[in-house]
């Protein structure tokens, strides 16, 4: 073969890859026509015009004001939108409620916009902040619920963020779970003020350990209202010693007060939310209900004389007391905390709720306050 054949052959093959890419079968929709023809400039993506060329060979350039969107046989698809005061072309990546766009610049896709409601939001990290772009699709997908615990696995690439809008497109209609249930355990600490016949000393403070449920309800999305019930089950218990002498009857009594109860709390709250792909901070309140499950409760009296100089027992007495808390209490609940998503699907919660029972709903007695230190695992 003649060198003259061989270089104009190497030109050809060189020059097919980019005349394919220059040109594609595509369509050009205006406000009253729909064109289908070739398409020219496509892999360059000027978002201020368009090449096209119509069946009959003639081609003209089109500017974002003149079509409306153009696309590829292959399904890629540019629309027009307004943006920085002036019609341009953007790619539209994923479609739906919530709309992903994309241009081209310098060669390379680098500009993101969601587009919800008819407002075109830019990802690109413009105030400087790494992860500016997760704070938009924090606040804009909200609506989805497994968007938002996820979006700390986001990325700023077009396959990741398609991912994202797709998800929340698909769960809009189903913003939040039915419900949320899991595991909680806390830290009790009880202030009392205990009327009782046979415990004459019940310590103001104890500590506690407390064990049961976080449940929550979705009531809205926007704003993040929940439903929230805590049954949590606390057991605690003391021991009081006493000391008394009688110079009149010279007997020494020797007081012993015992008392182990176990509380339920059925706390109902409402719930407002803030979210945050990070950190969700929340505050709660409502009314609660106490029910004491179970009282062991009892005192010894010992009676001591002295005689021969050797303490010699005269007496014992021993009273139960099983109502001392065993009782009702109605009253109320507030609380604040944060949630922390571990996975789409799991949230650590961690909070204070502190609860006040003015008084025992049958007897009017054993006011009490205090606060309970919890976490939970919710899923």
């Amino acid at each position: 073969m003649p060198q003259s054949l061989k270089t104009i052959l190497a030109v050809v093959l060189f020059a097919l890859p980019t005349l394919s890419m220059a040109q594609k079968e595509g369509f050009l929709k205006t406000k009253d026509v729909l064109y289908y023809g070739l398409l020219y400039g496509i892999e360059e993506n000027d978002p201020l015009k368009i090449e096209f060329q119509f069946n009959n060979g003639n081609r003209r350039a089109f500017s974002p004001e003149e079509a409306l969107e153009y696309g590829t046989a292959d399904g890629k698809r540019w629309v027009t939108r307004r943006f920085n005061g002036s019609m341009q072309f953007f790619e539209e990546l994923e479609s739906g409620k919530v709309n992903l766009l994309a241009q081209k610049q310098g060669g390379r896709q680098h500009t993101y916009l969601l587009e919800k409601d008819g407002v075109v939001i830019p990802m690109g990290e413009e105030s400087g902040e790494k992860d500016y772009y997760k704070d938009v699709i924090s606040e804009q997908l909200a609506d989805c619920y497994l968007t938002e615990k996820n979006i700390r696995l986001a990325k700023y690439t077009a396959p990741n963020l398609k991912y994202f809008v797709s998800q929340a497109n698909e769960c809009l209609q189903k913003p939040f779970p039915k419900f949320r249930i899991g595991p909680a355990v806390g830290l009790r600490l009880y202030r009392n003020e205990i009327k009782s016949l046979y415990f004459p000393k019940i310590p103001e403070e104890n500590v506690a350990l407390s064990f049961g449920a976080l449940i929550e309800i979705p009531l809205s999305y926007k704003p993040q209202l929940l439903l929230v019930t805590q049954p949590m089950v606390a057991a605690y218990s003391f021991t009081v010693f006493e000391t008394n002498y009688s110079i009149k009857t010279d007997v020494t009594a020797e007081n012993t007060h015992y008392l182990i109860h176990t509380d339920l709390d059925l706390p109902l709250m409402l719930k407002y939310r803030f979210p945050h792909y990070k950190v969700s901070p929340y505050v709660q309140a409502g009314p609660a209900f106490q029910l004491g499950l179970s009282t062991e409760s009892y005192s010894i009296t010992d009676q001591y004389t002295r005689v021969d100089g050797q303490y010699s027992l005269v007496r014992e007495d021993i009273y139960t007391d099983s109502g001392a808390l065993a009782n009702k209490y109605m009253g109320a609940v507030a609380g604040i905390g944060a949630e922390i998503p571990l996975s789409p699907y799991i949230t650590s919660v961690f909070g204070v709720n502190y609860s006040i029972f003015t008084s025992d709903v049958d007897t009017g007695n054993n006011r009490k306050s205090y606060p309970d230190f919890f976490v939970a695992v919710t899923f």
